[in-house]
């Protein structure tokens, strides 16, 4: 039935186009003459029938025919060629198969090794009911901090435009840019209404690890991203707390989007036992490959570790808790998690755009499958579920980390009972 309507209304839209204001009637025979709508639908008719698409000739053939005939003025090629890999992309039905502009591919490789050129603040990855972008935390020092930004502030606009509508990406290609130049944040500010901060973009040494020794001997190491510096930074930090004489470890991993697959694999070595399962990558073929820990990077063991995440652990982070969680290396607080199970690789083209392709699915040693879907919710569930209101992330109150390091002390204290009472036995 809706066929049967849309193709008894279209030679309609085509008539009102082409006739425009004619009366019904007066001009028709003329205009019928000279061709008029005839003409315009016989050439819409295919040159042929039967054959296969070839899609690299047909786009060809219809980039040179709107070259040689398009009325007004052909826009940029390359701006063509990359939304129709745009549009191509977009009928596979999945959001994280896209195409990179160069500018986009730059950003996301200086991401990966750490620096890049902008405000230097933390965004969370996904946008608010209102369809504002939270500030997680702007980098200490930055130029965000420098600024004024807020942690907890929300980005309504950037430069006079609204934001409203765009995914966290798109709002982050606004907002980035080369250092030196400026950019106009329009930000609400709970309790103090809408704000507008002028930023003048840096080159930013992205903190990847950031870490502190908790009162009672508690270490905390903060990892926002798993690019190529995090396994470095992770052994580093946890080194230097150890020789402070760390007895217990919170790894927080909220707020972080993921990174790179080996990078969680190395993370996941330092705290999962040799040879133990990490993350079972699935091939589009169905071939399964259980990746497994590196044993020289093994560093834990010593002391017990308590891993916090929220909704926004996604990815990588997803990986790293699913692991710890099967392997029962850690204890996981918090909330659940994203829920993005899906593995992608990325192919460069020769004039330095690329195409990000899901490549592979991924499942947690256990052999569950956290990627959510219109069937289910996804995620790595917390074993200790604690929520966190929006009044006490804006006061900087953390009732998921005081969880775990109240957790931590009580473990702590057994392990030290524990070895009390060996040694008495032992005499």
């Amino acid at each position: 039935m809706t066929q049967s309507r849309r193709s008894n209304w279209l030679p309609a839209c085509l008539a009102v186009a082409v006739l425009g204001s004619f009366a019904a009637g007066v001009m028709a025979p003329e205009l019928g003459a000279q061709g008029g709508i005839a003409e315009i639908v016989s050439k819409l008719r295919p040159r042929s029938s039967g054959h296969e698409l070839d899609p690299v000739q047909t786009y060809n053939f219809a980039l040179r025919n709107v070259q040689d005939k398009f009325f007004g003025e052909v826009q940029n090629e390359r701006r063509m060629t990359y939304t129709a890999i745009r549009g191509l992309l977009n009928t596979l039905d999945d959001p994280y198969t896209r195409f990179l502009d160069p500018e986009e591919y730059r950003a996301l490789r200086e991401e990966n090794t750490g620096e890049f050129e902008g405000i230097g603040a933390q965004l969370e990855g996904i946008p608010t009911k209102e369809g504002y972008i939270r500030i997680s935390k702007p980098l200490p020092k930055g130029p965000a901090d420098k600024a004024g930004v807020r942690r907890g502030d929300l980005i309504s606009k950037v430069d006079g435009q609204s934001i409203v509508g765009l995914t966290v990406d798109q709002a982050v290609k606004k907002i980035r840019g080369r250092a030196g130049t400026a950019v106009r944040l329009t930000v609400v500010r709970k309790g103090e209404g809408t704000k507008e901060i002028a930023i003048v973009r840096q080159p930013v040494e992205y903190e990847v690890v950031e870490y502190a020794m908790k009162e009672g001997n508690i270490g905390y190491v903060s990892l926002a991203q798993f690019n190529e510096l995090a396994d470095v930074k992770i052994e580093r930090a946890i080194r230097e707390l150890e020789g402070k004489g760390m007895k217990g470890l919170v790894l927080d991993l909220r707020g972080n989007p993921g990174g790179l697959l080996d990078a969680a694999i190395d993370i996941a070595s330092r705290f999962i036992p040799a040879d133990k399962g990490v993350v079972i990558i699935v091939e589009a073929g169905g071939e399964r490959d259980m990746r497994k820990t590196n044993p020289r990077k093994y560093l834990a063991g010593k002391w017990p570790l308590v891993v916090l995440v929220n909704r926004t652990s996604a990815s990588a982070s997803e990986i790293l808790s699913g692991a710890i969680k099967d392997n029962k290396a850690g204890t996981i607080v918090g909330t659940t998690t994203f829920g993005k199970g899906l593995v992608q690789t990325v192919v460069p083209l020769e004039d330095g755009s690329a195409c990000m392709i899901t490549t592979a699915k991924y499942l947690t040693p256990s052999g569950k499958d956290i990627n959510r879907s219109r069937e289910q919710r996804g995620g790595v569930e917390p074993d200790e579920p604690v929520e966190i209101t929006e009044q006490e992330f804006l006061k900087s109150q953390d009732p998921q980390l005081k969880r775990a390091i109240e957790d931590l002390r009580k473990e702590i204290a057994r392990r030290e009972g524990g070895a009390r009472n060996a040694s008495t036995s032992a005499r």
